[in-house]
């Protein structure tokens, strides 16, 4: 009763966001260079949020260059020839020259040679490097934001998307719009050595030291031979330390073009001012034709099921995937509605079993699109056991649920609540303006038109036992299964 309750309150909160009247609160603005802006007005405190997310991600890197797009998401702070310098034509000269260097660097390094032999670069590239940090001004562009009642400034990259996001007071349109223009106009990769050496860092950090990290990269690995959804989206060690700046900026003026640009604006303005400035600011982004790539579908060949097992001094822990296709497949909101049924709180089955009722594993996860939409993914489990030698048994019960759902339709009832408790989750996320302009911003990048936040919502509705029945049989199957275990040494 209380959840019922609950869900009532929360829909009751969000219907004039969620229903209909979205419509007439979006204003959807399509500039002659390719750029579409989605501006959301909410009543309410007068700040607004907003999102510039860029259809690009580690799927479209270069071989030789994985985590490029996530480099060049560090760089985007680093500033413009107006911020976060004393004396830019005097930095110009000086950035030349280190890059020459670096770029040298880089080849000598991928030819083999050895350290010793390349000691004399390093030393001369370090030297230029202390003579550009003189010359800086750190962390102007965010503390410009910042200084302006600027909140929740960042960034994020993914295999599909890279997205940058600030909150601001309303009054601060213009400032956010020029800022945003002029760092997708005129970038400035400072510190572009230095910020090399962070990326490794955090590449090891967050994968090479950690166990969740590194399981995940081999899960990666092992399940996907030629997509690039194989590949982490940091990079490998190899290609993070040879980037170059050609490289980086032929990635940019290849992908960075406002045709793959989405820019989302929730808040409490003024539509005209703010379709105004988007236009004077984002519509000098020049026009560029986009060069999509094509990705061949994942196709079962007789190499599955997959099992792999890596070391570690941690505990153990493993990832269960089975190969499902890409958005727009008419199957794709099946999968979340299986996602929330088998692991989505304390009364799922998965964590009712292996959590609560057997006492198993202290945590079980279900993705159902790892790790992208845009291409062919997997539909994943992720558990970790109480005990060590209860691997392969939280293996065969997640195997064995599965099973159930092949052979026994799911209740009506309880698939019922599962809509019911996919649909707070959505109407949750639209509450808060960060939330409603990411989730209007990801669904007009990925599917080309807002509205399909629509067509989900009475998919979702349209689904049926049969339908998860059918799902299970054809993907959950051993010819699509992949499984990789940490065991500890």
């Amino acid at each position: 009763m209380f959840r019922t309750i609950l869900f009532f309150l929360i829909f009751l909160i969000a219907l004039p966001v969620y229903a209909n009247d979205l419509e007439k609160q979006v204003r959807e603005v399509k500039l002659d260079n390719g750029l579409t802006a989605l501006l959301i007005k909410r009543e309410g405190a007068p700040i607004f949020s907003a999102y510039v997310r860029v259809k690009v991600g580690n799927i479209e890197e270069p071989e030789g260059s994985s985590g490029l797009a996530h480099f060049f998401e560090h760089m985007a702070f680093k500033g413009t020839p107006e911020i976060g310098v004393r004396d830019y034509p005097r930095e110009e000269k000086l950035l030349k020259e280190m890059h020459a260097v670096g770029g040298d660097l880089a080849a000598r390094r991928r030819k083999g040679e050895s350290e010793e032999a390349l000691k004399s670069l390093v030393d001369k590239l370090h030297v230029l490097e202390e003579e550009h940090q003189k010359l800086l001004v750190q962390n102007e562009f965010v503390q410009i934001y910042q200084r302006n009642g600027g909140n929740d400034v960042n960034a994020t990259t993914s295999n599909d998307f890279t997205s940058y996001y600030v909150s601001l007071p309303a009054n601060k349109m213009e400032l956010w719009a020029h800022l945003e223009s002029e760092r997708l106009l005129h970038p400035v990769l400072r510190e572009f050595y230095k910020e090399r050496d962070v990326v490794a860092e955090e590449r090891r950090m967050r994968y090479d030291n950690d166990p969740d990290g590194r399981l995940y990269e081999a899960f990666l690995s092992t399940a996907f031979d030629t997509s690039p959804y194989g590949r982490n989206v940091i990079g490998i060690p190899d290609d993070i330390r040879n980037y170059t700046f050609a490289a980086a900026m032929a990635f940019r003026e290849k992908y960075y073009i406002p045709s793959r640009m989405v820019v989302t604006v929730a808040g409490n303005f003024d539509f005209r001012e703010a379709e105004s400035l988007v236009r004077k600011y984002f519509g000098r982004l020049p026009k560029k034709e986009d060069q999509p790539l094509v990705f061949s579908p994942w196709k079962p060949d007789g190499r599955y099921p997959r099992e792999k097992s890596i070391g570690g001094k941690n505990e153990p822990r493993f990832y269960i995937g089975f190969h499902r296709p890409a958005f727009p497949h008419p199957d794709d909101e099946v999968f979340d509605v299986i996602e929330t049924l088998l692991c989505e709180g304390r009364t799922s089955r998965l964590f009712s079993l292996l959590v609560s009722e057997k006492k198993l594993a202290s945590r079980v996860d279900c993705y159902a699109t790892l790790p992208g939409a845009r291409l062919d993914s997997v539909f994943a489990f992720y558990a970790v056991p109480l005990k060590p030698g209860d691997m392969p048994l939280i293996q065969q019960e997640i195997l064995g649920r599965l099973d159930l759902l092949k052979n026994e339709p799911v209740n009506a009832g309880e698939l019922e609540k599962i809509k019911n408790q996919i649909d707070a989750d959505l109407i949750w996320s639209l509450k808060e303006n960060m939330g409603l302009a990411s989730m209007l911003g990801y669904f007009q990048s990925l599917t080309g038109d807002w509205r399909y936040i629509y067509r989900l919502r009475t998919r979702i509705h349209e689904i049926t036992p049969a339908d998860v029945q059918r799902v299970a049989k054809t993907y959950f199957v051993p010819g699509r299964r992949v499984t990789v275990f940490l065991e500890k040494e």
